[in-house]
């Protein structure tokens, strides 16, 4: 019998939970922003030759699990504070689950960038592959050139188990004290049997993208076009900020689809007709 049992959600309750971290967001605005920008500050860690987007990886999980203790707090009506982003560092048995998913978050982005590499590497030389990041030109005749095959699927599958693990197996390890291996194996599952609330997710998260695109690219525009390269520089530092803030969106959407599929009956809202409990 699995000791973690999970609801299985339709299309719609997957629609709505963006919007539903987005309104648990703004309703803390403040703290949430702060939390961001703690979190902006610490992804600086990537700049570090080597080792610095390893470490990064490594403790994406734990940043994670501090936001979404951040939307708890909201949800219990207090205003969390910036550091809440931390918190999971001053519990060393949380600490070392976390560490876990974040070690099977690094060794299994880099088998997925392995397959990738391998796939490309058979298809286009450095040369071009170098000038396709800093050319379109070049981008574009690149992906004329190369044709998609079972590596490349291979690698988005490994890419899509890593993720589908991840997704609740970090709110399993912070909030229900889930092993690491029992976490990421019903997170998995879990994803799995909620793929329709996932779809619904998906589609969401391509609205968000395309209205901040459309909205950045004409507040970007506007600065350029009113103060030249200053324009210009204003508008990297408010890209580098809204896509924090998305982070942090991204982090309370998982803690909301959390809470939906492992939520007990008692705590959850009237389910439509298409929830069922799975054990």
């Amino acid at each position: 019998m699995n000791s973690f049992p999970y609801h299985k959600a339709g299309f719609l309750r997957g629609l709505r939970w963006l919007p539903a971290a987005a309104e648990r967001l703004f309703s803390a605005f403040g703290p949430m922003a702060g939390l961001a920008a703690l979190w902006m500050l610490i992804s600086l860690l990537a700049v570090v030759p080597l080792i610095g987007q390893l470490l990064l990886m490594l403790i994406t999980p734990s940043l994670t699990a501090g936001a979404m203790a951040a939307f708890s707090e909201v949800e219990a009506g207090r205003r969390p504070v910036p550091t809440a982003l931390v918190s999971a560092w001053r519990h060393p048995n949380l600490r070392s689950r976390l560490l876990g998913i974040g070690g099977f978050f690094l060794v299994g982005s880099l088998i997925a960038l392995v397959l990738l590499a391998a796939w490309l590497g058979g298809q286009a030389t450095p040369e071009q592959i170098e000038a396709a990041q800093t050319s379109p030109e070049a981008m574009a005749e690149l992906l004329n050139a190369i044709s998609f095959g079972p590596v490349l699927l291979l690698a988005g599958v490994a890419m899509a188990i890593v993720l589908s693990a991840m997704y609740f197996a970090i709110p399993l390890a912070a909030f229900a004290d889930a092993p690491v291996g029992q976490a990421l194996w019903i997170s998995l599952r879990a994803v799995l049997a909620n793929w329709a609330a996932f779809l619904g997710l998906g589609l969401a998260l391509i609205a968000l993208v395309f209205g901040l695109g459309l909205i950045f690219g004409l507040l970007t525009l506007s600065l350029g076009l009113a103060l030249g390269g200053a324009g210009q520089m204003i508008g990297q530092v408010l890209f580098m900020l809204m896509a924090m803030l998305v982070q942090v969106l991204m982090a309370g959407t998982q803690w909301v689809a959390f809470r939906e599929i492992f939520g007990s009956d008692d705590k959850r809202p009237d389910p439509p007709e298409d929830d069922q409990l799975l054990a």
